[in-house]
């Protein structure tokens, strides 16, 4: 299969677009959240509110579109990583839309608290703002687990320089292993996503600059098993 530069530099794209979609999301949601007041304040801000959790959906849009982009890439060389990399960004990207419905949840309690809050709405808020993380947290730990055979695929097929393949299969396990310990109570995860996401931005650099490498049929056609 003949990758071409447009699909290599929609792909690039698609890696760089969520950081966007996702950092101004949570930036807009966290604005209202971060008052102590803010069920009371959740009806005056509903524009901004609502702003950032479209933001939030938006990623969950874009994070199925790597998977569906990569998948005749895929394909063509491990079949049976990529039907599973597909199933794990479709699988991120539901989790993700769990977490937005919490925040939801939270506008609709704000409004229904019509300016006036009690201690029980408060913890409720709590709550689903909770939620809201840990469905972030689920989702990372499925694209760290599910994105580590991708990478390694990836590194057979030498579509790529062998060492960003290689950083990615650490990332995302590193990215894994930090949601990990967040859903025990360790608030470690920035410090292992370092290296996830520095791949992902440097894959897309290079998919948008380079694109994939040629590879001969002879290496194509081998099974997914073989260096």
């Amino acid at each position: 299969m003949n990758i071409s530069r447009l699909h290599s530099a929609a792909l690039g794209a698609l890696f760089l677009l969520p950081f966007f979609a996702y950092g101004l999301g949570t930036a807009l949601v966290t604005s209202v959240l971060k008052e102590p007041e803010h069920l009371a304040l959740l009806s005056g801000q509903r524009t901004l509110f609502v702003a950032g959790a479209l933001l939030l959906l938006v990623d969950a849009l874009f994070v199925v579109g790597i998977g569906v982009l990569f998948f005749p890439i895929l394909r063509e060389r491990s079949p049976g990583i990529a039907i599973a990399y597909l199933c794990t960004r479709v699988m991120e990207a539901l989790t993700l839309i769990v977490g937005v419905v919490f925040l939801l949840c939270i506008l609709q309690l704000g409004e229904a608290a019509q300016g006036q809050t009690t201690p029980e709405l408060v913890t409720l808020s709590n709550l689903l703002a909770k939620g809201n993380f840990w469905a972030y947290q689920l989702a990372m730990l499925i694209l760290g687990i599910g994105s580590v055979p991708f990478c390694l695929s990836l590194y057979r097929a030498r579509l790529l320089p062998s060492v960003l393949p290689l950083v990615g299969a650490v990332g995302y396990g590193l990215l894994a292993l930090g949601s990990v310990l967040e859903l025990f109570g360790l608030p470690w995860s920035v410090l292992f996503s370092g290296p996830g996401g520095l791949f992902e931005l440097v894959l897309c650099g290079w998919l948008i600059a380079r694109g994939f490498r040629a590879v001969a049929p002879a290496v194509t056609a081998q099974p997914a098993w073989r260096a």
